[in-house]
């Protein structure tokens, strides 16, 4: 669970990464601060979230385990707990 959270935090982080880089270097702007308008900070949380968003989708497919047979849940047998698992 703690791999999928920093994955998350880290496509969310990306576009603003990015976009300061691209400031800093391919500008080559001094201040940062200057080159942050509302419509470039929208556009970076619009792909942030995006990006969120097809990672979630990625993890819910990736981890996704066998889809086909019968759940059969925990059970007592003889003092020993069985594990619930799919027939």
């Amino acid at each position: 669970m703690l791999r999928v959270a920093i994955t998350e935090i880290l496509l969310f982080i990306t576009p603003f990464v990015l976009f300061a880089l691209y400031l800093r270097f391919g500008r080559g702007l001094d201040s940062l601060v200057e080159g942050w308008s509302t419509r470039a900070f929208v556009l970076c949380a619009l792909a942030a979230v995006l990006l969120v968003a097809a990672g979630l989708v990625f993890f819910e497919f990736e981890t996704r385990g066998p889809t086909t047979g019968r759940y059969v849940p925990p059970t007592w047998k003889d003092g020993i707990l069985i594990p619930g698992h799919i027939e």
